[in-house]
Parts: structure tokens; C-alpha cells; sequence
């Protein structure tokens, strides 16, 4: 019998769990010995531009769940499960919403932005997306618990520096491209992935903030709970 704790546990990261189970099917085809539905999946389900022009919008969201290799897929959806289970139950309701919301604009700013694109495959959008957001709620702790910053310093300076150096020089950063096949980096994936979780929380939190105004009293917990949608 599952003690109330660990009830617990598992529902504050339900959609994180239901999300990688969910990518774990639908990557079955990168598997040997995998069967042959399951590669046809993989296809039917990644980013490709002529498909999409063509009436098949769901791969505009599809794409971001699908991925070259094993390793591509241990890579990107191994970051996604350990972000999700730090942060989504801070996240709560709106960790759907974020997640959602980053893949669609990964997918629509490759199809509006990079129209030489014909296929793309991978989470890393919408990986830097929910690193973006653990960044923003260890800032908020952070201007309470000052030696946080210790640490929300040099993760967002690094995090900055991947950016720019993927930006400008069209290579991985930390040089995963050794790990065997995991495409080739785009860096307006993970640009947009950012761009999308940064507006979405801003929004929130404004709103939310204005709710407050009035109240006299704040405290670590209130700052926080203003991600908790």
C-alpha cells in the first residue's frame, strides 16, 4: 500500500512523469529491435516544414517530443525530468501551461523563422524554457535568502553563455554532440523556448502582484506562491 507521502510525491509531478512516459512511447522507434509502427511513429510525429504546410499542425507541438537517438532522447528528456520534478510542484497548474506553451512557440518560430529548416526533432526548446523558469523562481527566493544567489548567479551567467555562444557560433556549448547522434543544434528552439515561459510568467506574476497590492504582509512563501497558478 502507497503510504500519503508518496501519494504526494507523485501527483506535485504528475505532468512531468505522464510527459516523459508519454515521449518514452513516442520514441520507441529510435530502439533496436523496435517494431515497425514505431519508427513510422517517430516520423509521423516530428517537425517537418512541407508536412505542416500541407495540414498536419500537430507537428508543430509533436516535434518538440520526438528525437534522433537514444542518446538525443536520454539527453534531453533525462534534463526535462529532473528540472520538472525540482520545480513543477512549485509551478503547479501553470507547469502544463508552460510547457505547452514553449513547445507551440519552438514550432511556430522554426516554421516562421527558419524556412530552411525541413525537419527538426528534440525537447531542448523546451528544456531551456523550463530552465528559464527554475532560474526566475530561484531569483525570487533568492532576494530573501541572499547566499542563494551564491549559486542562481553562476547558473544564470552559464545559462546566459550557452545562449549566446550557440547564437553566435551555431555549436553546442557543452559539446554533447559527441554523445552520439542528436541533430544539429538550433539555437532558435531554445531562444524561443525562453522567449515563451519568460513572457507567460511575466504576465503572471504582474497579475498576481497587482492582486496583492493591497496586502500589508509578504514573506518568502507569498513571493513564491506567485508562480503557483
Amino acid at each position: 500500500m502507497i503510504n500519503r507521502s508518496t501519494q504526494r510525491w507523485w501527483h506535485d509531478r504528475q505532468w512531468t512523469i505522464g510527459i516523459c512516459l508519454a515521449m518514452l512511447i513516442a520514441n520507441l522507434g529510435l530502439f533496436r529491435g523496435s517494431p515497425v509502427w514505431a519508427s513510422e511513429l517517430v516520423a509521423l510525429l516530428q517537425y517537418d516544414r512541407a508536412a505542416i504546410a500541407s495540414g498536419e499542425v500537430w507537428r508543430f507541438i509533436t516535434g518538440n517530443l520526438v528525437h534522433w537517438s537514444p542518446e538525443h532522447f536520454a539527453l534531453d528528456v533525462g534534463v526535462f525530468l529532473i528540472v520538472g520534478c525540482l520545480y513543477e510542484p512549485i509551478v503547479r497548474r501553470g507547469y502544463p501551461w508552460l510547457m505547452m506553451a514553449a513547445a507551440l512557440v519552438v514550432g511556430g518560430s522554426l516554421f516562421l523563422f527558419q524556412p530552411d529548416l525541413a525537419t527538426y526533432r528534440g525537447l531542448s526548446g523546451v528544456d531551456s524554457g523550463q530552465f528559464a523558469a527554475a532560474l526566475g523562481i530561484e531569483s525570487l527566493i533568492a532576494w530573501r535568502e541572499k547566499r542563494r544567489w551564491l549559486w542562481v548567479g553562476p547558473a544564470a551567467a552559464i545559462f546566459l553563455a550557452k545562449i549566446v555562444f550557440e547564437c553566435g557560433t551555431g555549436q553546442m556549448f557543452f559539446g554533447t554532440e559527441a554523445l552520439g547522434d542528436i541533430g544539429l543544434p538550433v539555437p532558435l528552439a531554445h531562444v524561443a523556448g525562453i522567449a515563451s515561459v519568460s513572457v507567460l510568467v511575466a504576465i503572471c506574476l504582474l497579475t498576481k502582484s497587482i492582486e496583492r497590492k493591497s496586502e500589508s504582509h509578504e514573506s518568502l512563501h507569498g513571493d513564491v506562491a506567485l508562480w503557483r497558478w
